[in-house]
């Protein structure tokens, strides 16, 4: 009895160790993905994250195509309370929905150096 314990937590762990060990980068949003007005609007405020873990600020705008595919994430970074932050857009292919809140495939340095968009 007590080997077919062992063998059957055995079996278990060969199982789901590969389901667990998987951290896979799914994108959220790509130039094919089409989203729904109401979709884009429960981005909007989510934050955002570089790949280098550092909170960066949060979602703008979703930006679409007349059929709905994202083309862009505007998210506005820096500042405090407001003051001194500016927005910024990144492409579709460059950021991810992970856990509620948007990763950047990009450090937080390479994001403060994209382009601020003009207001």
């Amino acid at each position: 009895m007590r080997r077919a314990v062992t063998l059957a937590a055995a079996l278990a762990a060969v199982i789901t160790l590969p389901a667990i060990a998987q951290d896979v980068k799914a994108p959220a949003a790509t130039a094919q993905t089409a989203i729904t007005d109401q979709e884009a609007k429960t981005w909007v405020g989510k934050h955002v994250y570089s790949s280098d873990g550092k909170k960066l600020g949060e979602v703008a705008a979703i930006l679409r195509t007349a059929d709905n595919k994202i083309t862009e994430l505007r998210a506005d970074i820096g500042g405090f309370l407001g003051l001194g932050q500016h927005e910024i857009s990144v492409p579709a292919a460059r950021f991810y929905l992970k856990n509620d809140r948007v990763e950047l495939d990009m450090t937080a340095a390479q994001a403060k150096e994209l382009p601020k968009v003009a207001k």
